[in-house]
């Protein structure tokens, strides 16, 4: 090549999406929105699996013409297979409640993440899943609440949290009407999280992550970084929602 020449602009190939659910699917369509409408650009949802039957997640696929299957969690090769057959290039769990196998952690490391309903590391590990969390959020008496996405590992909801967001606890909340308001927010998160990790931004996330609250309830991001102090974790940046 003559040094006046230019090289071309590498084109982005797609980026191949697969979405693990157990469950509705509204994190699942939220994402399938996403990519549809231009909001993650250069990728698209390849294939949902499902830890089981019935779950109303895989209709949402099947309306969207997305690749769609039932995996249990006593098939750890069959996922690893199938991942693998469907060129999966990242993962993303959204509302799925199974374990991920080792091999599968190791041959996606930094490639996974979650989202859960609530501020990790408060109200995470094993058990605390779904209506669950919001239950033992209300039972705590604590005033603030919210959704948080974060890298898979090994165990449960351990992995590396990048992006936050905050919602106050009102007076009359029920776990239900708890569990309404978080899931906007983690449609919200969730979405802002896959576009990172097509774009290969997590590392950077990490590095700087992100907590969002309303304005109005800058108290609780006060209150939630003491929380996170006396667990030996800080708060990089805040923002409004």
């Amino acid at each position: 090549m003559l040094k006046h020449e230019k090289k071309e602009k590498k084109i982005l190939s797609s980026f191949n999406l697969a979405v693990l659910i157990s469950g509705s699917g509204t994190n699942l369509q939220a994402i399938i929105d996403a990519t549809e409408n231009g909001t993650i650009p250069n990728a698209k949802v390849a294939l949902v699996i499902s830890s089981r039957d019935g779950a109303f997640g895989l209709e949402r696929a099947k309306n969207h013409n997305i690749p769609n299957m039932v995996i249990g969690r006593q098939e750890p090769e069959k996922l690893a297979n199938t991942l693998k057959e469907h060129k999966t290039d990242g993962i993303v769990l959204a509302g799925y409640l199974s374990m991920i196998p080792p091999d599968v952690i190791k041959t996606y490391t930094g490639k996974i993440i979650n989202i859960h309903p609530a501020l990790l590391p408060l109200f995470g590990g094993k058990g605390f899943y779904g209506i669950r969390v919001h239950q033992a959020v209300l039972a705590s008496g604590v005033k603030y609440t919210g959704a948080t996405a974060h890298l898979a590992d090994q165990e449960y909801d351990t992995g590396a949290a990048f992006i936050r967001s905050v919602v106050p606890i009102l007076p009359d909340d029920t776990p239900e009407e708890l569990q309404k308001r978080v899931l906007k927010e983690e449609h919200k998160i969730l979405v802002q999280a896959t576009k990172a990790l097509t774009e290969n931004q997590i590392d950077e996330l990490i590095k700087n992550p992100i907590t969002y609250t309303n304005e109005e309830d800058q108290d609780g991001i006060h209150e939630f970084a003491n929380d996170l102090l006396t667990l030996g974790t800080t708060l990089a940046k805040t923002g409004k929602i």
